[in-house]
């Protein structure tokens, strides 16, 4: 082979490398942007263990309950939280229920919820629990009548539980997500929850319900 070829050849290998070099760091960021934290999993399973674990559970539901079903990707539509209510209005309402609640926790918040972020067996339970896609959940749920059929196929089950993401405050003590579950009939709850980082374990400050059916 020609020397000039040779070199040629030898300089587009070289940029192709470093294009894909390039390519792979953009898309490792993309998939980093999208991806939940160790941090936000412990705060979801502080707030699960809380609420949907033994007696509390219970007294929730209706309901003994031994497995944990959670949607397996972060969702949050800020139009359907509650009708015709601004965020303007929703900051105002959380600070009045928790005023410890900085407006930077709300802030990251918003910018976290953005985009969905799938969700993976990283959470820490004391119950056995199980990602299950939106997908599946509506071909088995039609309508309210459905709901028997749900719970043969998750039985002892808390319903179905799904999670947005969470905004911290800029020091890592203070978190908010969204969080709503729903259980059949008229058994079903949205709600904002507070958290605090209280040495290394997460604690749920306050849950503000915003709607229950």
């Amino acid at each position: 082979m020609p020397l000039i070829r040779r070199c040629n050849a030898v300089r587009f290998v070289a940029v192709l490398i470093f294009l894909l070099s390039i390519s792979c760091g953009y898309a490792q960021q993309q998939n980093g942007a999208a991806e939940v934290t160790t941090s936000e999993y412990e705060v979801f399973s502080a707030y699960i263990a809380h609420y949907f674990v033994g007696k509390a559970a219970k007294e929730r539901i209706g309901l003994p309950v031994s497995r944990i079903v959670i949607v397996d990707m972060t969702e949050y539509d800020e139009s359907e939280i509650v009708e015709d209510t601004s965020w303007k209005q929703i900051q105002r309402y959380l600070r009045r229920q928790v005023p410890s609640l900085r407006q930077s926790t709300i802030n990251t918040f918003r910018q976290m919820n953005r985009e969905q972020a799938p969700l993976g067996p990283r959470f820490n339970l004391p119950l056995h629990y199980e990602l299950v896609s939106a997908s599946k959940i509506d071909s088995i749920l039609h309508d309210i009548s459905s709901w028997p059929e749900y719970y043969k196929q998750y039985p002892a089950s808390q319903g179905f539980l799904s999670l947005s993401r969470v905004g911290f405050s800029p020091d890592g003590k203070q978190a908010i997500f969204y969080a709503s579950n729903h259980c059949g009939g008229k058994c079903a709850t949205g709600s904002f929850a507070v958290m605090e980082k209280r040495g290394a374990a997460w604690t749920v400050v306050k849950e503000v319900i915003l709607w229950v059916s």
